[in-house]
């Protein structure tokens, strides 16, 4: 599935099957959902006055394509009385972990299996700690340009990602542009700056574009599929 922003910033959009790429993982009936008041909820309304209750949660996600099952955990904190006549009762939902997580970017088949295993890793990371996440991604711009062969030392110096990026752009400038901006936003996981979820999504659709051009599985397939078509019916 393409990148779409929508469905990582909003918990009540389904995600999509991390493990057939085609399916739609289904949300449990709520009798199926278990979860529990946290300990410091039911003290707080032990002593009146508190206007909401702090649950921890858990449940099954069923893919509706190949069956997967996967386990979405989190937080939710309900009002205990109706804030609004129209809506009722208001919840908020916050999302930790998925197990397995669903892939937020599409991974073209062809990228190496070490650049795929980070990407995955980070995917799992985007729930959990977001700036552990945006290094993650970091760390699998360092592993791609190694894939790419961009040299990694001049004489006994190591090169910095930075300089790496530098060489590449002598080679694909435009997609070294969009592996520079991934950088900063990498590096401000690193060094625990706020980060927020919409930067680690940027970079993440900077990533799929990336990818895109470098692995384009598609494009080799048409044009090999053309030259063929053109080639047998050109006799």
């Amino acid at each position: 599935m393409r990148f779409n922003r929508k469905i990582w910033l909003n918990w009540k959009v389904r995600k999509p099957c991390p493990t057939c790429d085609i399916g739609i993982l289904d949300v449990p009936k709520k009798d199926k959902i278990l979860q529990s008041e946290t300990a410091d909820s039911v003290l707080m309304n032990s002593s009146g006055g508190h206007y909401h209750s702090d649950y921890v949660f858990s449940m099954h996600l069923k893919c509706n394509h190949c069956g997967e099952t996967v386990v979405a955990s989190g937080l939710k904190s309900e009002e205990n009385y109706p804030s609004d006549e129209e809506f009722g009762i208001q919840r908020m939902i916050t999302a930790i972990s998925f197990i397995p997580a669903p892939k937020i970017i599409e991974i073209p088949k062809s990228c190496p299996n070490d650049v795929k295993k980070i990407l995955i890793d980070s995917f799992s990371l985007y729930w959990m700690d977001l700036s552990s996440c945006a290094n993650k991604i970091r760390i699998g711009i360092e592993v791609l340009l190694n894939e790419l062969g961009v040299i990694e030392t001049k004489g006994t110096k190591k090169l910095q990602l930075h300089l790496r990026l530098k060489e590449y752009e002598k080679k694909e400038p435009k997609i070294a542009g969009f592996l520079l901006s991934i950088k900063w936003i990498g590096n401000s996981g690193s060094h625990f700056s706020q980060i927020t979820k919409d930067d680690v999504l940027n970079a993440y659709e900077l990533l799929e574009f990336a990818l895109d051009k470098i692995y384009d599985d598609r494009e080799k397939k048409l044009t090999k599929l053309s030259a063929e078509i053109n080639k047998n019916r050109g006799k």
